[in-house]
Parts: structure tokens; sequence; C-alpha cells
């Protein structure tokens, strides 16, 4: 009698917590290295490597999880180098576990 109201309460409580994230891999440029989401408003070459962009005028999503950035990029997946964010994939939008 009660499992199906336990269960409708326990289906909406997952439903309610659900929430989208990032999926940032590890970077793509051989360095391997822990990358973040950002929004940038353009890119250049990187100077070392083909596999790498320079972020321009970049924001770090920490907070806010956007598919489309305000300027109609979609959000890279970047770490900090001595030129800035060096973007090096394309953020993936999820749904949280």
């Amino acid at each position: 009698m009660y499992f199906p109201l336990l269960f409708a309460l326990s289906s909406a409580l997952s439903l309610a917590s659900a929430s989208a994230v990032y999926d940032c891999p590890f970077a793509q440029d051989r360095s391997g290295l822990f990358q973040k989401p950002y929004c940038c408003e353009g890119f250049k070459d990187a100077p070392h490597t083909n596999l790498t962009k320079v972020g321009l005028n970049c924001t770090e999503q920490t907070d806010n999880v956007v598919e489309v950035c305000p300027n109609g990029f979609t959000p890279k997946c970047c770490y900090w180098g001595g030129v800035g964010p060096l973007c090096t994939a394309e953020a993936v939008v999820r749904e949280s576990e």
C-alpha cells in the first residue's frame, strides 16, 4: 500500500535534484591537464601546437551551465597556460546523476 507512494516520492525527489553539469575531458594536446568550461569571445592559434586554441576574453563557467554562450559559441574545455586559456575540446552539457 505504501510502496507506490514511496516510489512516487523518491522519483519526484530524484527529478528535483537533477541539474546540468559540464563534462570536460583532459586536455587533448598531449599535456593531459585538467580542463574547465569557458565561454570565450574568440580564439587564436596557439604558438606551440595546432591541437590547441588560445581563448580570447574568456569567462569560466563555474555556476552557470549553458549550452550556448552569449555570443553564440559553444562552451569550450580549457586549462590556464602562460598565454591565457588553452582550449582543446568542446564542453558537453549533461544531466547530473
